[in-house]
């Protein structure tokens, strides 16, 4: 499955006094290319609440390469880098459009949970998202993917 990166410009608020983003913001442009990710494999999260299933976050950590500025696109790769039909881990990798700079990297950890947070195993009780998760593992990129 090939599919292209979560892109948008970096907008005046998420910045800081020195013209930096701030680095709590790459925190939130992690979530937007997850939204975006499960969008683009097939597994919206409005799909899974409407099922009844919640993807809570477990963890996130976000190492800084290089600044982005005001006015300058980024480009979010995401890819699965585990997943077991109960927990599912993805990585960022937080790009530059005009530099190609890698400005960070992330991780998220979630588990597959119903909506009174039990935690659940979709393998079982959802075969066919089950699948959706199994075939995003091998996602690749459009070369040349853009804002």
């Amino acid at each position: 499955m090939q599919i292209t990166p979560y892109t948008r410009m970096v907008y005046y608020h998420e910045t800081d006094r020195m013209d930096i983003v701030n680095h709590s913001n790459y925190i939130h442009m992690t979530e937007e290319a997850r939204v975006d990710f499960m969008n683009k494999i097939g597994v919206g999260y409005h799909d899974m609440e409407a099922q009844g299933i919640l993807l809570p976050v477990l963890g996130v950590t976000c190492t800084y390469k290089h600044s982005l500025h005001f006015g300058e696109h980024l480009a979010v790769y995401s890819t699965i880098t585990r997943y077991n039909g109960f927990k599912l881990e993805l990585q960022y990798e937080i790009r530059c459009v005009e530099t190609g700079a890698l400005c960070a990297t992330a991780t998220s950890s979630h588990c597959f949970t119903n909506a009174n947070l039990k935690p659940m195993r979709i393998r079982d009780k959802f075969p066919q998202m089950h699948a959706f998760f199994t075939q995003a593992m091998e996602v690749t990129y459009a070369e040349g993917s853009s804002c």
